[in-house]
């Protein structure tokens, strides 16, 4: 099913089942894939959200935990589907030669952002109840992410042709 790795490849065939069970620990199945710095974002995305929930006000904690159960079950089938996707072959040159981790600069954005919001309410210039009332921010900065990829897609679509 999976391609014939070139000589000196490493590449081993990935099984999806077992990377979804994995990913039940969260950042668990990205790192079986052999993205280990996705697994590890994975992990703290988790723990960022479970620490909002519980410090968020009553209203504020059922969005959380409504986003908890949503990246929980988001995680679980990325695993799976980054397996299916490794085992198609669906590693660029490049990809294999970094180790196949991709980081892209958005998700270094977003974890630096947390980082500061969190490095705030620790000096005492914002609250957790500031904090948990900027989640719609993430929900603008993914829309403009799908809009950047879209139009970045466009342009080279056009350009091959």
């Amino acid at each position: 099913m999976a391609n014939n790795p070139a000589p000196g490849d490493d590449f081993r065939e990935k099984n999806p089942s077992l990377a979804a069970f994995l990913a039940i620990f969260p950042g668990m199945g990205a790192i079986y894939n052999g993205n280990v710095l996705k697994g590890i974002t994975f992990m703290l995305i988790f723990a960022v959200l479970i620490v909002l929930t519980s410090n968020a006000y009553s209203a504020d904690s059922a969005v959380f935990g409504l986003m908890i159960a949503g990246f929980y079950i988001y995680q679980i089938i990325d695993g799976y589907n980054e397996a299916c996707q490794l085992n198609k072959g669906g590693r660029t040159a490049e990809e294999k030669a970094r180790g196949g981790e991709d980081l892209s600069l958005f998700s270094a954005v977003v974890v630096l952002a947390i980082g500061v919001l969190f490095q705030l309410v620790n000096f005492g210039l914002l609250s957790f109840r500031q904090v948990t009332r900027l989640w719609p921010l993430a929900l603008i900065a993914f829309g403009i992410k799908i809009v950047f990829n879209y139009y970045k897609r466009e342009e080279t679509n056009h350009g091959k042709q």
